[in-house]
């Protein structure tokens, strides 16, 4: 596949870059400072904002696929990247006829066995309400888009192995399941789109 990635000088873009390369795709990735993305065969890098239609558009010209690994800034202000972001890429996506679209957002944008999502329970922490909003703005883009999607939504992303083994459940966190590597979430994301699963679906993902 062709694939475009957003967030590729991220933790998780950076990973998937290097295991969709690995597997024989070739990858488009648009970022702010080419310099922080080491030049490979099959990785064609622009630079560019995510913030503007124009050059989203231009990333995802040809592609068979999108992934996103774009996160937010900090969690007092995370900044638009992640939603406004979003939005430009299923707007193109639309446009271009380009159908499968996977991204990363926090547990919080998960149903909760109570009722309503995560981030809305009493006890979910205070601090990470901001960037949870930001996450479900790009979640509701995706999911009103009408495009083939999946969100993988995690507790904890820590750096680790790439094992492959790990807890998936598709609209909730597995229970317990609180942490998984930065590695097996683009494991997971690679895995998600070469075999189709998880359409139209938010997944939990964890240990």
């Amino acid at each position: 596949m062709h694939i475009a990635v957003f967030g590729g000088t991220g933790r998780v873009g950076g990973r998937f870059i290097e295991y969709a390369l690995a597997e024989g795709h070739t990858v488009r990735a648009l970022v702010r400072d080419p310099a922080k993305l080491a030049p490979r065969p099959g990785l064609d890098v622009i630079a560019g904002d995510v913030l503007n239609p124009a050059d989203v558009e231009r990333t995802i010209t040809g592609a068979d696929a999108v992934v996103s690994g774009l996160g937010g800034a900090g969690v007092n202000d995370p900044g638009d990247a992640q939603s406004q972001g979003m939005r430009n890429i299923v707007a193109a996506m639309q446009k271009l006829g380009v159908r499968r679209v996977l991204g990363v957002a926090g547990g919080g944008i998960l149903n909760s066995v109570n009722g309503g999502l995560r981030h809305d329970q009493p006890s979910f922490p205070d601090v990470f309400k901001k960037v949870s909003a930001k996450h479900k703005e790009a979640w509701l883009a995706m999911r009103d888009s009408g495009l083939d999607w999946t969100m993988v939504a995690t507790g904890d992303i820590v750096p680790g192995e790439r094992t492959g083994v790990y807890r998936t459940l598709e609209e909730f966190l597995p229970d317990g399941g609180r942490k998984i590597s930065v590695e097996d979430v683009a494991d997971f994301l690679l895995m998600a789109l070469r075999e189709r699963k998880h359409l139209q679906k938010r997944v939990g993902a964890g240990y």
